[in-house]
């Protein structure tokens, strides 16, 4: 447990809607600088800094033991007295505050009986650049000493506040122009419009939705992310403000939410910058049973369960992970230096592509996976997957099963297991939930805030199985060891996979894919369920081969015309998805299309700069802002490193958490990323398939809206020591 886990009162969740900056933990102020799988790392998102934080986490937990820290009654109340405040002085009948600007401070002076209150924040500027408006975000701390309203000699700038009936105007022609003008066609917006999604009627009427309510017969065009849409905003109001005085360059909108409280906007047409603000409080999460239970739960998980627990009941793969994560840590080493830029280019995506036959004969030889049938659609974002799953929960007939890493008790964790729990009455529920990743993950605020009487379960576990029928198993964590999958089985004739995690981010927050699978491909997967679920089981390692010997009972397959998929898993000392996706970069002569967070292990970056040289079209996209600030960091050297060997290199705005490598038209999506842990360590589950179909709809759904809509670097970024030093350490994750 790092040190910000053991705070009483956490921050957001370091993603796209709370942090488009770097240096600095955005957790412990209102997020700092410049860009930053809290999906994936169990504080930060990222397995890189989840493993990292779990080295020091004894030391973290020795220290709060022995001085503990319980929440004192005063901090609880001053959650509910900080919103109430807000509340009260952002009504329809208060005056409108006085707010100014000094650089990237802001503070807002409200009248009340006894003077003046007000509310403060402050943000860093971002080092990556943006096509328009730079988007950030910071939180409203709630200060009761709020020194004097600033004379303007002391370089304060004070912002005209549009609220009222004056936004009520501006709102009116927003939404119309934010609507496409197509009938039946929709865009879907986050933040301001509360995960809404916008579309109009046969009538041409333009309406607002909450996501997964949409009309079946709407087709929903883009979807946005929280950055874009407010960059969206902020140019749609701007061009509404045009016609007012052309020396008012600063503003401040209040907007009213009817589902929570009252948002703020800051725009500054001078600075091209456009700053979301919203009050701290709303991600106190010290009423949700945080602290020392918290405490409790890490340590017995970490000690007791993980090097204790697990190395009883499973004596035989503790060692060979241990013997894994040795030979493998060692092999890191013997790589050869990333190549240098010494000769002109060819001209890129001239050659045609590799033999696609030949291709996956040279994987059956060298991955030890075969080929299996089935078919394969993708499910890109949250607010496609997510009623898919639960359509698919709802409609189950004998049994879900669930390999997860992240199993947060949020509004939208808890949401998926109040379904789990209603429907093992009928049918079986069984989870294999990575014990770490969750408890970890669940510690930490999200990014954007939850309902406010929402109050989440001390222990997501413990809630699975009260009342009900649902079978909890964990995956324990020896020698710091990640279940790092995300399969999800449905009568074992459906299953997804992919990087989403059970939490709010994967919901709402960020970018992510999944892909669903039909066909004898999923018998593979139920094979593979029953083996970890053995595994996770107090019998441990006998169980596991007891299962391995028997012989399944596959159901006969449904009739189809059935593809042909490859599942890429990474296991202990058994790497196929690493040898794919490096061999696949050795092998491509036309293109090379990536999206990954957490691009730091240097013999990916190595093939991608030689595939380059050889004259393949290598284009790589990169989140504008990381969910930790150590992968902005160390995505910022990478970015420079490719650019200054000819790789094409975009920044998604905010954070996305899409794992998807296109070469040549064969596709590999899935849980692992292009990093140490994923490649080497880690459990993780990837699909591949050379179904021109499929690698036409991931070029279409994700790369092509992608290199339009991201930010492509043509210069070069300021980097500064510690980016390459933070470079440097995450390359060992």
């Amino acid at each position: 447990m790092d040190q910000e886990r053991a705070r009483s009162t956490p921050r957001p969740r370091a993603c796209c809607a709370r942090v488009f900056h770097a240096a600095g933990n955005p957790r412990v102020r209102a997020h700092r600088t410049a860009p930053a799988d809290r999906g994936d790392s169990l504080q930060t998102g990222q397995l890189a800094r989840a493993w990292f934080a779990r080295l020091t986490l004894l030391t973290a937990v020795i220290i709060s033991l022995l001085a503990p820290t319980a929440v004192p009654a005063e901090s609880l109340s001053r959650k509910q007295q900080s919103l109430q405040e807000w509340r009260e002085f952002t009504a329809p009948d208060r005056p409108s505050p006085r707010v100014f600007v000094k650089g990237n401070r802001i503070r807002f002076y409200f009248p009340s009986a006894s003077g003046v209150e007000g509310f403060k924040a402050d943000w860093d500027r971002l080092r990556i650049h943006s096509p328009d408006y730079r988007v950030n975000s910071a939180l409203l701390e709630w200060d009761k000493r709020l020194p004097r309203v600033p004379r303007p000699d002391r370089d304060w700038r004070e912002a005209r506040v549009i609220a009222g009936p004056e936004w009520q105007r501006i709102a009116t022609n927003l939404i119309s122009a934010l609507t496409p003008a197509e009938p039946l066609h929709a865009a879907f917006y986050q933040a301001f419009l509360a995960e809404g999604v916008l579309y109009r009627d046969r009538d041409g009427v333009a309406r607002l939705a909450e996501s997964g309510r949409v009309p079946p017969e709407v087709v929903v065009d883009h979807r946005y992310s929280i950055q874009a849409t407010l960059e969206i905003l902020a140019r749609e109001i701007e061009s509404r403000l045009a016609a007012g005085d052309p020396s008012e360059t600063l503003f401040l909108i209040m907007v009213p939410n009817r589902q929570r409280l009252t948002q703020s906007l800051l725009l500054d047409l001078k600075q091209r910058e456009c700053v979301w603000l919203t009050p701290a409080a709303l991600y106190d999460t010290t009423e949700g049973g945080l602290g020392l239970s918290t405490t409790a739960q890490n340590v017995g998980a970490m000690v007791v369960e993980s090097h204790g627990i697990a190395l009883l009941k499973n004596p035989v793969s503790s060692v060979a992970r241990l013997a894994d994560l040795g030979v493998q840590t060692s092999l890191r080493f013997l790589r050869r230096p990333l190549p240098r830029a010494n000769r002109p280019l060819p001209e890129p995506g001239v050659a045609p592509g590799m033999d696609l036959a030949g291709w996956e004969k040279w994987l059956d030889t060298y991955t030890g996976t075969r080929r299996l049938e089935g078919s394969i659609k993708l499910l890109i974002g949250g607010d496609t997957f997510f009623p898919r799953l639960s359509e698919a929960i709802a409609a189950a007939t004998n049994h879900v099963y669930f390999d997860i890493y992240i199993f947060d008790r949020d509004d939208i964790g808890v949401a998926v297991a109040d379904q789990l729990k209603a429907r093992s009455r009928d049918v079986e529920v069984k989870l294999v939930i990575d014990r770490m990743g969750s408890l970890s993950a669940a510690a930490v605020a999200p990014a954007t805030p939850m309902p406010e009487d929402f109050v989440p379960p001390a222990s997501i576990f413990s809630y699975l199985e009260h009342d009900s029928k649902v079978q909890v198993r964990s995956f324990l964590n020896p020698w710091f060891s990640a279940d790092h999958a995300k399969v999800f089985l449905v009568d074992g004739t459906h299953a997804w996979l992919g990087g989403m995690n059970l939490g709010r981010e994967y919901r709402y927050e960020w970018l992510d894919l999944m892909v669903e699978l039909q066909g004898p491909v999923v018998g593979v997967l139920e094979e593979n369920f029953s083996k970890v679920w053995a595994h996770s089981g107090p019998l441990g390692d006998l169980a596991y081969v007891a299962q391995a010997i028997r012989k399944p009972k596959r159901q006969p397959p449904a009739p189809g015309p059935w593809t042909q998929v490859r599942l890429l898993p990474t296991r202990t000392a058994w790497k196929p998805f690493a040898t794919a996706v490096l061999g696949s970069f050795r092998k491509a002569r036309n293109h090379i299309y990536v999206t990954h967070p957490y691009l730091f292990d240097k013999r990916v970056l190595t093939g991608l700069v030689e595939a380059r040289r050889r004259g393949v079209d290598v284009r790589v996209v990169l989140p504008r802002v990381n969910d930790f600030v150590g992968g902005t960091r160390s995505n910022v050297v990478t970015a420079n490193y490719l650019l200054k060997h000819g790789v094409r290199v975009y920044f998604h705005p905010g954070m996305f958490h899409t794992k998807a490598v296109l070469v040549d038209g064969w596709s590999c999506v899935g849980s692992a990323n292009l990093n140490h842990l994923s490649l080497r360590l880690c459990q993780e589950q990837n699909v591949a398939t050379s179904d021109p179909e499929f690698a036409a709809a991931l070029k279409a759904g994700l790369f092509d809206g992608e290199f339009a809509k991201s930010y492509e670097l043509e210069e070069p970024l300021s980097v500064s020591y510690v980016d390459f030093l933070m470079d440097l350490v995450l390359e060992n994750f």
